[in-house]
């Protein structure tokens, strides 16, 4: 048996990975001097702490032992496991994931960058266990991983570039918002990296110009709508995405992100995620 795993930058609800059978490897976030798992700590408590606070949460990788852990308990009886971690340039979960690998002895655990977070990452992970539990070898795990992951899209709105800001995380973005940070900013995870896409100027225009960038990137298999504080107003992203033909909106989810991407992107951000057909 092979069984997955994922770290939390996934975002995927306990419910969906306990009847997937996905083991959640939680990062870590410390707030106000308290650091805990983000997995226990409920979100609207996190994101009243992030806006409240004068200084910004801190994320962190889960440790090394954390992994190890969790890969020796799942491979004790001579089974595998497929780690899949979010983007290696955005966190060095990926690298504490290969790290205790090495550290369990005459087990077979392979480790995987998804190069994406939140809702590609978790739709890589369901994929995988949907392929694991009908019988697909590793090789052929990793290899869809590998095909697919090519093949995501996140695209991500902001209300503010407050967070960014305040996390020192606008550097490599400096010269293309320039000054003017009034404007909300539509950002985009590719090959692992956050890059800019474009900037809208209200609030009101970001939904459809959402639609528009993830209608231009392809069809999609999977998608979902990902959101910080404003649950009505995902609703209504994805009841447009629907509208808009991008998939049936059954079939379209609705993920809130924890503090692996919170943290950094603030209150009131929206965005699109999943995907593309191959």
């Amino acid at each position: 048996m092979i069984h997955i795993v994922v770290d939390s930058g996934a975002d995927l609800p306990a419910d969906v990975a306990a009847e997937a059978g996905i083991t959640v490897i939680p990062l870590l976030v410390s707030v106000g001097g308290e650091t805990v798992r983000d997995t226990d700590l409920p979100r609207h408590q996190f994101y009243e702490r992030l806006v409240s606070s004068s200084a910004i949460p801190q994320t962190s990788s889960p440790p090394i032992g954390l992994f190890a852990d969790a890969f020796r308990s799942l491979t004790a009886n001579g089974d595998a496991v497929l780690s899949i971690s979010l983007s290696g340039r955005l966190s060095s979960t990926y690298s504490a994931a290969r790290q205790a690998a090495q550290l369990v002895d005459g087990a077979q655990i392979v480790c995987v960058d998804s190069g994406t977070v939140i809702a590609p990452l978790a739709e890589l992970a369901l994929l995988a266990a949907r392929a694991a539990s009908q019988g697909a070898t590793m090789d052929d795990l990793v290899a869809l991983v590998h095909q697919r992951r090519a093949r995501s899209v996140l695209l991500i709105g902001l209300d503010t570039l407050r967070y960014l800001e305040k996390g020192g995380r606008i550097g490599p973005l400096r010269a293309f918002l320039g000054t003017m940070l009034s404007v909300k900013p539509i950002l985009e995870v590719r090959e692992g990296e956050v890059l800019p896409v474009e900037q809208v100027r209200t609030s009101k225009r970001m939904p459809p110009r959402l639609i528009e960038l993830a209608r231009a990137r392809g069809s999609y298999a999977a998608l979902s709508v990902v959101y910080t504080t404003d649950h009505a107003a995902a609703a209504a992203l994805a009841d447009a995405c629907a509208a808009a033909g991008m998939l049936p909106r059954e079939q379209i989810g609705l993920i809130q992100a924890g503090p692996a991407l919170g943290t950094h992107v603030g209150p009131g951000t929206l965005g699109i995620g999943g995907l593309l057909v191959e």
